[in-house]
């Protein structure tokens, strides 16, 4: 039986989550916004939907014990199946409806939302959603690598192409330089309206040590 072991970093990004904002309540005013984005995890190359493989559920799973002390009040996810998927069993626990953005079956340029379309239409809508909800709400962002960065830097994180580890930049607005491999990141943003930039900007990773059941 594999045991599942969460990184004490990654437990106290939880603990920050769901303590944090009452803290930040006290020193700034409004209240912020707490955004945590994932990155899906392993999906299957087959088209058109790309879904999650067993790994990639399994480790989709893992994301209900990560963040089993944050209070999420909204759950988004890009207009792919993958990102949907891996928002699934959190939003479920949590008994959150996904909001997709776009929304599949809308029209973007003309031409229905799928899992073809290019997944770089995902940050604006997804930007615009973070930056349209209420003060004090927490959200969980499932994503793709092809518009994490974009999101993140429509959400005031600047680009830096020598973004060092730990510093508040990204290296680029698309995938070129997003580590392709990585399944694991998770990223948390404090938002106050009216700032230019993130209060906080953390990146760590979720299930150190981890390996997926067999099949």
């Amino acid at each position: 039986m594999n045991v599942l072991r969460i990184s004490a970093r990654t437990v106290a990004i939880a603990c920050i989550v769901s303590l944090g904002v009452g803290v930040l309540e006290a020193v700034a005013q409004p209240q912020p916004v707490t955004v945590v984005i994932v990155r899906h995890p392993e999906s299957s190359p087959a088209p058109p939907t790309f879904p999650l493989t067993p790994v990639g559920r399994q480790r989709a799973e893992l994301l209900i014990q990560t963040f089993r002390d944050i209070k999420f009040t909204h759950v988004f996810a890009s207009h792919t199946s993958r990102a949907r998927q891996t928002a699934e069993p959190v939003a479920a626990i949590r008994k959150l409806q996904i909001e997709q953005l776009p929304a599949p079956g809308s029209l973007l340029d003309g031409q229905s939302v799928t899992d073809s379309t290019a997944r770089q239409a995902a940050i604006g809508p997804i930007a615009d959603g973070v930056l349209r909800l209420q003060a004090g709400s927490v959200v969980l962002v499932a994503a793709n690598s092809d518009n994490i960065y974009g999101i993140l830097n429509r959400l005031g994180v600047p680009v830096d192409q020598k973004c060092a580890v730990g510093a508040m930049c990204v290296p680029c607005v698309t995938n070129a330089c997003f580590p392709g491999a990585d399944f694991d990141r998770l990223r948390y943003l404090v938002i106050e309206p009216g700032r230019a930039k993130p209060i906080v900007m953390i990146e760590t990773r979720y299930g150190v040590g981890w390996t997926p059941a067999a099949p």
